[in-house]
């Protein structure tokens, strides 16, 4: 038992996650929350037990808004980059391994241990999807919170049926949501967007991640029309709207406020406004983006339009590496123009904020959890922080406050 209930934790900075950095900061808790954030000056009169971190600095807990967990198991796909942008020959030799490794237990054992890496990397919440109704309890006994979503595909005529069908099936407020534009056929769009408005919930799906899916939506032919032949989907059903993804979504009225768009690279200029006058977020996934060579997201555009940003690791099966400090750093790399300060927001509070957990996570201020992650800092001055924080990657070294 500790004879301190309260702790006054001092570090060279502090980071709330809504305001300047505060030099010689200090955030004190009690009872597993913060009760007070500002400069040691100012709180080194109370009532604690004061924790010194000299060098280092306190910073909100990451948010991971989108990774598939239960691919984890498939880490080897990971290990050679395949053909650039070729999105239907990486899923043809995932739904291979996931043939040839069908093992719940070995399934199960992989994704625990990558959500237990995202912890130890400063990660407190995930938002999880994957297609196995067991994976919702993949985060049980972990202190990240995992956000599980249920994914569904159909694009038309039998499979498209199916899916409406086992959705109408599944009872209570799980969350549901479609996979892609050119997986998920429009009824099935709509009926998920529905369940989500009805639950209150975040309608998010992979939306214009390569320059074949827009092939696809534009012509209904390409790659993707023969690799979804090849499966047996009935693609001479599907009517192809003639449109971009973001513009394809919007006319099937499923973007608002609660809609996240993830990757978001191959869109067009208006398709960023719509983005923007609907009030649609977006998740980037700059690693496996980098990995699938798929390109990268017009994200200048959309932080000058205001769009509501995020950062999501993707799998392992298409990312060598599940650490929002390795996606800031990558996407700082790509885009060296953007404010560091932004880029951190994007791992921490904006993600917090989209899944509802903001006073609780995200940021450093009274009520939150004071589990919050400290990280050696070689900051001279307050200027230097967010640069250093978004641009060391795999050099991040970090412990908890517990």
């Amino acid at each position: 038992m500790h004879e301190y209930l309260r702790y006054l934790y001092r570090a060279s900075f502090v980071v709330p996650g809504y305001g300047p950095v505060i030099a010689d900061g200090a955030v004190l808790t009690e009872d597993g929350q913060v009760t007070a954030v500002g400069a040691y000056a100012d709180l080194k009169g109370v009532d604690a037990q004061v924790e010194e971190y000299e060098g280092y600095v306190i910073t909100p807990a990451m948010v991971n808004c989108h990774a598939h967990l239960e691919l984890s198991h498939l880490a080897g796909l990971a290990g050679d980059a395949p053909t650039s942008g070729d999105m239907t020959g990486w899923i043809r030799g995932l739904l291979a391994a996931q043939a040839e490794i069908d093992d719940p237990e070995i399934i199960c054992d992989a994704a625990r241990l990558a959500l237990a890496r995202l912890y130890a990397g400063g990660c407190r919440a995930v938002a999880d999807i994957g297609n196995r109704p067991e994976s919702l309890f993949l985060g049980e006994g972990f202190k990240s919170e995992v956000f599980f979503f249920l994914e569904m595909l159909g694009l038309c005529g039998a499979s498209e049926e199916a899916a409406l069908a086992a959705l109408a099936g599944i009872e209570g407020d799980r969350r549901c949501t479609a996979h892609a534009p050119y997986s998920a056929g429009p009824r099935l769009i709509r009926a998920l967007k529905d369940r989500a408005l009805a639950g209150k919930s975040l309608f998010t799906l992979h939306v214009a991640e390569s320059a074949q899916e827009i092939e696809f939506l534009h012509t209904g032919s390409g790659p993707f029309a023969d690799f979804l032949g090849e499966r047996g989907v009935e693609v001479a059903s599907f009517t192809a709207p003639g449109l971009g993804a973001i513009a394809y979504l919007d006319s099937l009225g499923v973007l608002d406020a609660q809609t996240l768009c993830v990757h978001t690279v191959q869109v067009e200029d208006e398709e960023i406004s719509l983005l923007a006058a609907r009030g649609a977020a977006v998740c980037l996934c700059p690693g496996s983006n980098r990995f699938m060579g798929v390109g990268t997201a017009p994200v200048e555009k959309m932080l000058a339009h205001g769009i509501p940003l995020v950062l999501g690791t993707d799998s392992l099966a298409s990312n060598p590496n599940l650490s929002l400090w390795r996606e800031m750093q990558i996407l700082r790399q790509e885009h060296p123009a953007l404010p560091p300060e932004a880029v951190f927001a994007m791992a921490s509070s904006n993600g917090a904020r989209l899944l509802g957990i903001s006073a609780r996570l995200g940021v450093i201020a009274p009520g939150v959890c004071s589990s919050l992650p400290v990280v050696r800092c070689p900051a001279k001055n307050e200027a230097e922080v967010f640069d250093y924080l978004t641009s060391a990657g795999a050099d991040i070294k970090l412990e908890w406050l517990e």
